[in-house]
């Protein structure tokens, strides 16, 4: 089976549907359009029509809650958009509910099938994490420093001339600069062999996997819960599982953003 459709998709997609009210019929074409804004390979007309697909989406979302609120958080943010002094415009509230969707589907999938396999490929590490020795937790926030679902922060742009003091590097206005974040989990002067996957790191906890200071994800704690329990489901309903293929063949996403794996072809048993 692919772990990818039949797995690590299903939990944040179950998830979020719950959470936020958006209907189940939805999310599959939810899915097809977050993983094409993903795709930094695609050209502007194709991300723009999945661009176009999500807010459209998202559009009849809301106009049907407008008519029915309800006990999820689409409904509490047109509450909370209307009552506010400053209200939040459609166009708004409809960009916060796409980074929303979007952020919390994407990346948890690339989470849970990236710790999967780093278990499945580590079974010394994995066998510290069975016995009880090394918490499921750990070998999460291992697997997030090593290879966090968010690889780079989309572009940002210069304001002005500056140099960076640390490298020296000079950048000009209007220059677009790319914030590669997973590189801080594989600093060697903070990690010890950071290519190494080891559950009882005592650095494992310092990454950037969900930002930091005032732009740390707000749904880091939700995504790590998902990831832990579904992988913790995972490991007592198929403890002899395997990969099926060597895991240097398991292909990536076409995009320097999101970091994991499209397929992961395993065997059960």
């Amino acid at each position: 089976m692919d772990l990818v459709p039949a797995f690590a998709l299903r939990i944040p997609q179950q998830v979020i549907t719950r959470l936020m009210g958006v209907p189940s019929a939805l999310m599959g074409q939810f899915g097809q359009a977050a993983t094409g804004l993903f795709d930094t390979s695609a050209g502007p007309a194709d991300m723009q029509r999945s661009m176009d697909t999500v807010l459209e989406l998202l559009g009849e979302m809301v106009a049907a809650r407008r008519d029915h609120l309800g006990d999820d958080l689409v409904s509490d943010l047109i509450r909370a958009a209307e009552q506010a002094d400053n209200p939040l415009s459609d166009e708004d509230l409809l960009a916060q509910l796409m980074l929303v969707v979007i952020a919390a589907t994407e990346t948890t999938v690339h989470a849970i099938g990236t710790l999967i396999v780093h278990l499945l490929t580590h079974p010394a590490q994995r066998a510290l994490v069975v016995g009880g020795e090394v918490s499921l937790d750990d070998a999460l926030e291992e697997s997030l420093r090593l290879q966090p679902p968010a690889a780079s922060v989309p572009l940002r742009f210069a304001v002005r001339d500056f140099e960076d003091a640390e490298s020296g590097q000079v950048f000009r206005k209007g220059e677009p600069i790319l914030i590669h974040a997973a590189a801080a989990g594989t600093d060697p002067d903070v990690h010890t062999a950071p290519g190494v996957y080891n559950v009882r790191r005592p650095t494992r906890r310092k990454h950037l996997a969900f930002g930091h200071g005032p732009h740390v994800c707000p749904g880091a704690p939700l995504a790590r819960r998902e990831v832990v329990i579904a992988v913790s489901r995972w490991q007592e309903r198929f403890p002899d599982a395997r990969l099926a293929v060597d895991a240097a063949r398991l292909p990536q996403p076409h995009s320097f953003i999101a970091n994991g794996f499209t397929e992961i072809p395993v065997l059960l048993g």
